[in-house]
């Protein structure tokens, strides 16, 4: 017998946790751009690690709620730390403030490593690193009810589903290796193509990676196909892993 589809929780908006969890995503933001302004980075690399965060959190604007519909992730309908609402979703400041310091944050980590000659080891560990953070932050929001994951998610045994945890990690990598391959021929005002590049990394990343569980979600599938779903999804994360790490492994055997 197929399974229902949970229709979306309404509930409202806990208190102080929101506004905690707001607050330690400033910080965190601020501590890195403190680092990136203070430090070498600013000299070194100019405005790219700012610009790849106002591009990912841009991003943010224009996938979250398309993602969080066809995933089925919930946020409070009604929340006094709302940004915008969009396709029936109300997205809070933390989101494209965290998407800002994580994704982008992420990326900047992953084209560096390549940058400096990371082996394909060194990549899968900071894969696996990313993705444990990433779980625990979604984890988190879970547990304070700030956000969640509902219906039938397959890997949802304890905090967030591991399997998204995949796909949010392989976004960051994704964008990662294509400032890798493009920061060479983006000099000057070229840049500012980074405003725009996560939109379609990210955007293109879940959207593939995550197509077997969005249809198992939204298509009553059994138990049993969900979590053969859940399965694919995490595998084609696996691959685009897989293939940067070859890359950055080719990358250190003949720098250019």
């Amino acid at each position: 017998m197929n399974s229902t589809i949970v229709p979306m929780p309404v509930m409202p908006a806990p208190e102080p946790a929101g506004t905690i969890f707001l607050v330690g995503t400033c910080i965190i933001m601020a501590g890195i751009l403190g680092w990136w302004a203070l430090g070498h980075e600013r000299r070194m690399r100019g405005w790219v690690l700012p610009l790849v965060f106002a591009g990912t959190a841009l991003s943010a604007v224009m996938i979250e709620p398309i993602y969080d519909n066809t995933l089925l992730y919930w946020y409070p309908a009604e929340n006094p730390l709302a940004f915008f609402r969009g396709y029936e979703r109300t997205i809070p400041w933390y989101v494209p403030l965290g998407y800002a310091w994580f994704f982008g944050g992420s990326a900047y980590l992953v084209w560096r490593v390549i940058e400096s000659g990371a082996s394909a080891a060194r990549i899968w560990q900071l894969f696996f690193a990313t993705a444990a953070v990433d779980w625990l932050a979604v984890s988190i929001c879970e547990w304070l009810e700030l956000s969640a994951f509902y219906g039938n998610q397959p890997f949802h045994l304890f905090g967030s589903p591991v399997w998204f945890s995949f796909c949010d990690a392989t976004g960051g990598f994704v964008l990662g290796a294509a400032l890798a391959k493009l920061m060479p021929y983006l000099s000057d005002s070229r840049r500012l193509w980074l405003l725009i590049l996560p939109s379609f990394t990210y955007a293109a990343t879940l959207g593939s990676t995550t197509a077997p569980v969005s249809l198992a979600l939204n298509s009553a599938w059994s138990p049993v196909m969900t979590w053969l779903a859940g399965a694919a999804t995490m595998a084609m994360c696996l691959i685009a892993i897989h293939v940067i790490a070859q890359m950055a492994q080719l990358r250190q055997e003949s720098p250019l």
